[in-house]
């Protein structure tokens, strides 16, 4: 079975709520323009995802454990991540094992967040990222990828320092997640990270419209879309 990983550029307007539960969209009433706007979207694409590819015409419950990782009440269900950048949002969707999706862009950061992601960068990162044509870029970069890694763990930034990558060599080591594939890309705007644990096989790209549906951009996370394409696998555990 494949993954998959779908895009779609917000806008001002009211998404189509037709495949949420009433109680759902009436409990965003509540949360301010930015967070409601972003919670209907993002529950709205995986609602249209779980149509498009499972042919459930309803989002099924969610909830959110203590670890803060919203995923379905039925385990059976497959397993997804939300992600944002700017006017971008995405949502990674698999039946198989566990997904983290992390989206950033790039020249949106604060001096307090690129003063972490320097403190997070190992001396091999720290290296490779020296020898990028765009550092800033390349560093943005490597804070998706570790992110997505944390969101699939349910960590966050507290499991920092359990995160460690090899982009020289194509390779990452997690303390927690023994197994885990990442690809990535980045352009001028944004990067993106899709994780999976145990293993990332095929994955399907889409960018999703409401009046067209999705349309497919990329079907194999083997073939790069740009020169900053990466796709990072685990270490063997260390004895």
């Amino acid at each position: 079975m494949a993954c998959h990983y779908a895009k779609w550029t917000l806008s001002d307007t009211m998404p189509d709520v037709r495949r949420l539960n009433p109680e759902l969209v009436a409990a965003a009433a509540a949360f301010s323009v930015k967070r409601r706007q972003r919670y209907l979207y993002g529950r709205v694409l995986l609602a249209e995802m779980m149509a498009y590819f499972y042919g459930i015409p309803l989002l099924p419950k969610m909830i959110t454990p203590p670890s803060g990782r919203p995923c379905f009440a039925d385990t059976n269900l497959p397993d997804f991540s939300l992600a944002y950048a700017g006017n971008t949002l995405g949502v990674m969707l698999s039946s198989e094992g566990k997904v983290g999706l992390d989206m950033e862009v790039i020249r949106a950061r604060s001096s307090r967040i690129l003063q972490l992601h320097k403190e997070n960068l190992s001396s091999a990162e720290l290296a490779w990222v020296a020898e990028q044509n765009e550092p800033m870029e390349a560093a943005t970069q490597l804070w998706c990828i570790r992110q997505s890694i944390l969101k699939l763990s349910g960590l966050g930034n507290s499991g920092l320092e359990t995160v460690r990558l090899h982009p020289a060599s194509g390779r990452l080591r997690s303390s927690v997640l023994p197994d885990v594939q990442v690809a990535s890309d980045s352009d001028s705007l944004f990067a993106w990270a899709c994780a999976q644990s145990p293993t990332l096989g095929r994955m399907v790209q889409w960018r999703f419209h409401p009046d067209r549906g999705f349309s497919q951009i990329q079907e194999n996370a083997q073939q790069p879309l740009s020169s900053h394409f990466m796709k990072l696998l685990s270490l063997p555990p260390t004895r």
